[in-house]
């Protein structure tokens, strides 16, 4: 005999959705999905984390149960407190919209300046270049260190970079 429990899922601001239900103890977080994805009547499968009693289900019902035992009688209304997870809808770039050749070795590191004006760029082959990118030209090319470029930061004004190594000497633009 499957154990059986009456539950109701309700909203992270504590609005009930639709009536109370008989719910088998043994179900699994992928069915809640759909139960309740039905019951709020949702276009497109939303993904949601569920809670009970502040313990989220991750495998099944029973799981959760067990773990807040005491606080948890089938007499009683079992409300299940829904939460959408963070939905990112990412699209393909599929193609580049422009590159700018001048480094003879793999850029390492990149830099955007605080007005978005130029870009810093580090390399392998030892060297900074400041690019213009409204002509998406090289501005300079700075050659002290001695080995690959692995760090860039802009000053908040923007006026200076600062660029390290991977020997650990640090250079101030």
């Amino acid at each position: 005999e499957v154990r059986r429990i009456l539950a109701q899922f309700k909203s992270e601001d504590g609005a009930l959705v639709g009536t109370p239900f008989d719910l088998p103890v043994d179900v699994r977080h992928e069915s809640l999905l759909v139960l309740c994805n039905t019951l709020l009547e949702n276009e497109e499968d939303t993904p949601y984390e569920f809670y009970v009693h502040d313990v989220e289900v991750q495998d099944s019902l029973s799981d959760v149960i067990e773990a807040v035992k005491q606080k948890v009688e089938s007499e009683k209304l079992l409300e299940i407190m829904y939460r959408p997870q963070a939905l990112f809808r990412v699209k393909a770039v599929t193609r580049c919209s422009s590159s700018m050749p001048g480094h003879s070795e793999s850029v390492i590191s990149v830099q955007f300046s605080p007005d978005g004006r130029y870009l810093a760029s580090g390399s392998g082959d030892t060297t900074v270049r400041f690019w213009d990118l409204t002509t998406e030209t090289p501005q300079y090319t700075c050659t002290s260190h001695k080995h690959w470029i692995l760090c860039l930061a802009w000053s908040p004004d923007g006026r200076k970079l600062a660029s390290g190594c991977k020997k650990g000497q640090i250079c101030i633009w």
